[in-house]
């Protein structure tokens, strides 16, 4: 009897569902980058959660997941996690480390951290180094609505930027041919993953050295193929701003998506002196962005 009785308490407790989170988070695969970033979500946001990782799955009911457990805020980390969250409409949706995600087809209910620094440090970088006309190729479908937000704060500061469209890879070196008819004196290279592909990086060093124009990246990689600066987003940064999401969407006063406040700025020495410019002193430099080389 005794043994029956344990069998019985032992289906009842595996029958309870389990303790709710308050915070359910998608991670999209296993890579270093995205799980960096889950380990700072689930410690620093100061919530209980649990973790999906969606390449562990063959189908999974998003919906009826979020309707058993009730989660405050669903965070989606990855281009793989925001593509099945855009499913829920009823529960708030926090992304995060996306790279292929247009904000403006996202639903009321999606909000979240791009991955690029706020235009702001970018466009006070361009004013420190004393360039004011600024070339971009990039894919408005990736990074249409950031380029809006830095044309609208470049109009109030002397700096003018030149964005010209792609809709694939196959465009860029056209669009490069067409930069030169423009008198760019910089490119500035977005994490855009149709203008920024591996095989047309080495088309803007090729462009920028043939014009002798300085190219201002988003990673620190770039400097050794001749970057003249770089400025990179920490994956500590993008856990912080995440944090700061996820609290203002449980509250219900969370929307649309922000850039990173903050970020690091590399500078190539060499490439500076043999353009010419004079490397700003750090009192100079956008306050948001902490110098290293």
């Amino acid at each position: 009897m005794r043994y029956l009785i344990l069998a019985i308490t032992t289906l009842l407790v595996a029958a309870l569902p389990a303790v709710a989170a308050d915070v359910l988070i998608l991670q999209g695969n296993t890579t270093r980058n995205m799980e960096q970033v889950t380990r700072l979500v689930q410690n620093d946001c100061g919530a209980s959660n649990r973790t999906l990782v969606l390449s562990d799955y063959a189908e999974l009911d998003l919906a009826r997941m979020v309707r058993e457990e009730r989660p405050s805020v669903v965070v989606a980390i990855g281009d793989q996690a925001v593509t099945a969250a855009k499913k829920l409409r009823r529960v708030p949706v926090v992304y995060g480390m996306a790279l292929n995600t247009d904000e403006d087809t996202l639903a009321g209910n999606i909000s979240g951290v791009s991955m690029m620094v706020s235009p702001r440090s970018y466009l006070q970088l361009f004013a420190a180094l004393k360039l004011h006309r600024i070339g971009i190729v990039h894919d408005r479908n990736h990074t249409g609505a950031y380029m809006r937000r830095a044309i609208t704060i470049a109009n109030g500061m002397g700096i003018e930027l030149v964005p010209l469209q792609v809709k694939s890879a196959r465009e860029v070196q056209q669009r490069l041919v067409e930069m030169e008819n423009k008198k760019v004196d910089a490119l500035w290279l977005l994490p855009d993953s149709t203008a920024i592909a591996p095989e047309t990086v080495d088309s803007y060093f090729s462009f920028a050295l043939q014009h002798h124009i300085p190219v201002i990246g988003f990673s620190a990689a770039y400097l050794s193929k001749g970057a003249l600066a770089a400025v990179e987003l920490t994956r500590q940064e993008i856990g912080k701003n995440l944090c700061d999401k996820i609290k203002t969407s449980r509250s219900g006063s969370g929307s649309g998506t922000i850039d990173a406040t903050a970020g690091k700025l590399f500078f190539n020495r060499a490439v500076a002196e043999k353009l010419g410019i004079r490397i700003p002193s750090v009192s100079t430099l956008p306050a948001a962005l902490s110098t290293d080389g």
